[in-house]
C-alpha cells in the first residue's frame, strides 16, 4: 500500500472514529434541581386530599365531644294543654303541662362511641401517610422519566455533535479529493438517522418534563433520583397495610356503636303538670318518667347486618392490599435482579462491540473493509455503549421502585 493511500486511511479512521465511549459521555451529571423529599413537602402543602384528611378528623372530634357528653342525643321538649266544659257543671276545665325529656346512654355506648373516635383519628393519620407514600411514588417514576429522557438525550445529542465534526472534516478530505464521494453519502445517512433519534429523545424529554411539572405542581425540574437500596421493611408497616388496617378497625367500632344505638336509648322525664278542675281546687304536680326501650333480636340483628357486612368488606380489602403489596415486593425484587444482570451483559456487549470496532479500524486501515461496513460496526458500537449507560440507571430506577414497594419515603 502506498503511502498515500496509507495515509488517506489513516484519515478516514480518524474521521470515522468521532465519539467517545457513551459511557463517559452520558456520565455528565443532570442539572441541579429539586430533591424528591422537597418536592414531596411542597406537593403535600398543596395537595386537595389533604381537605379529606381535615374532614375526617373533624368527624373524629365531633364523635368524641358527643361521647364526652352526659346526653345520647339531644334532649326533647313536651307541652301539652286541655280545656273543656263538663256536661251540666259551671266553668271550664283546664290543664297544661311542661316537662323536658333526655335520653341517656345505654351501658357501653359512650365507650363505644369514644373508641370509634379513636378509630376515626387513627386512620385519618394513616389516610395522611398513605397520600405521602403514594405522591412520592408518583414523583419518583415522574422524576426518573426525566432522567432517563435526560441521558438518552446527552449520549445521542454529543454522538451527533461528534458526527458533525467528522462530518466536515471528511467533506474537506472529499473537496481535496482524497476520499470518494460515497463516503460522505453514508456519512450522511448516518447524521440523519442521528438527527432523528435526537429529535424523538428531545420529544420524549419534553413530555416528561410536562408530566414531573403537572404532578408536583412546580416549574423546577428533578434533581437526580438516585436512592440507596434500603432493607426489607415490615409488611405491617406498609402506609396501604396500615390504613387498611385502621379501615377495619373503624368498621369494627362503628358496628359496636351502631348496634348499641339501633337498640334505643333510655329516657328520663321530668314533667310540671297544672291542673285546674271546674270550681275546685287547683292541682300542681311534678312527674318523672324513665323510658326503656325494650328492643328485639329481630331489631337488632336488622340494623347489624348492613354494619357486619361493611366490616366483612374491610378485611377482605386489608387482606387484598397485603397480596397486593407482597406481589409488588416480589415485582420489585425481580425486577431489580433482572436490571442487574441485564446492566453486566450490557457491560460485556459495550466491551465487544468496542473491540470489533477497534478491529474493524484496522481491517479499514489495511484495505480489508469498506466504509460502509466499517459504520455498520461503529454504529453497533455506539448503541451498545448507551444501552451500558441506560442499564446502570435501571438499576437504580429498579432500586427507587424496590424501596417505594418496601413502604419508604425518598
Amino acid at each position: 500500500m502506498c503511502l498515500t493511500a496509507r495515509m488517506n486511511r489513516y484519515a478516514l479512521l480518524l474521521v470515522l472514529s468521532m465519539t467517545a465511549p457513551a459511557s463517559l459521555l452520558a456520565g455528565a451529571p443532570s442539572s441541579p434541581g429539586i430533591s424528591l423529599h422537597q418536592a414531596l413537602e411542597q406537593l403535600l402543602s398543596q395537595s386537595p386530599e389533604q381537605a379529606l384528611i381535615e374532614a375526617r378528623k373533624a368527624e373524629a372530634d365531633a364523635i368524641q365531644r358527643q361521647a364526652d357528653g352526659l346526653l345520647a342525643a339531644p334532649p326533647a321538649l313536651n307541652l301539652a294543654a286541655q280545656g273543656g266544659r263538663e256536661q251540666g257543671s259551671f266553668g271550664e276545665y283546664r290543664e297544661w303541662s311542661a316537662g323536658i325529656e333526655l335520653p341517656l346512654w345505654r351501658p357501653g355506648q359512650s365507650a363505644a362511641h369514644q373508641q370509634l373516635s379513636r378509630s376515626i383519628e387513627g386512620l385519618a393519620r394513616e389516610d395522611f401517610h398513605l397520600l405521602r407514600w403514594d405522591l412520592a411514588g408518583q414523583l419518583r417514576e415522574a422524576a426518573w422519566r426525566v432522567e432517563l429522557a435526560h441521558v438518552a438525550l446527552i449520549t445521542l445529542e454529543q454522538t451527533k455533535a461528534e458526527a458533525d465534526k467528522a462530518h466536515a472534516r471528511l467533506a474537506r478530505l472529499v473537496a481535496l479529493g482524497e476520499r470518494p464521494r460515497a463516503d460522505l453519502l453514508t456519512l450522511d445517512g448516518e447524521l440523519l438517522d442521528l438527527e432523528q433519534q435526537a429529535d424523538a429523545a428531545r420529544g420524549e424529554l419534553s413530555l416528561a418534563q410536562q408530566a414531573w411539572r403537572l404532578i408536583s405542581r412546580q416549574e423546577a425540574l428533578p434533581a437526580a433520583p438516585k436512592e440507596a437500596l434500603a432493607a426489607a421493611q415490615p409488611i405491617e408497616a406498609h402506609p396501604q397495610l396500615a390504613q387498611a388496617g385502621k379501615a377495619l378497625e373503624r368498621a369494627q367500632a362503628e358496628r359496636r356503636s351502631g348496634v348499641l344505638a339501633a337498640a334505643g336509648s333510655p329516657k328520663v322525664g321530668l314533667a310540671a303538670r297544672h291542673e285546674q278542675p271546674p270550681g275546685g281546687p287547683s292541682l300542681d304536680a311534678l312527674t318523672i318518667s324513665l323510658n326503656l326501650p325494650l328492643g328485639s333480636e329481630r331489631h337488632r340483628a336488622a340494623a347489624e347486618a348492613p354494619l357486619r357486612y361493611a366490616e366483612t368488606g374491610a378485611s377482605v380489602q386489608m387482606a387484598q392490599t397485603a397480596r397486593l403489596i407482597q406481589l409488588q415486593r416480589q415485582e420489585a425484587e425481580h425486577g431489580l435482579a433482572s436490571a442487574r444482570r441485564q446492566s453486566e451483559l450490557a457491560q460485556r456487549r459495550a466491551a465487544t462491540t468496542r473491540e470489533a470496532l477497534r478491529l474493524a479500524g484496522r481491517r479499514l486501515d489495511e484495505g480489508e473493509m469498506d466504509t460502509v461496513d466499517y459504520v455498520t460496526v461503529m454504529r453497533r458500537s455506539h448503541d451498545a455503549e448507551r444501552a451500558a449507560q441506560i442499564s446502570v440507571l435501571e438499576i437504580d430506577h429498579w432500586i427507587a421502585r424496590s424501596n417505594q414497594a418496601q413502604g419508604l419515603l425518598p
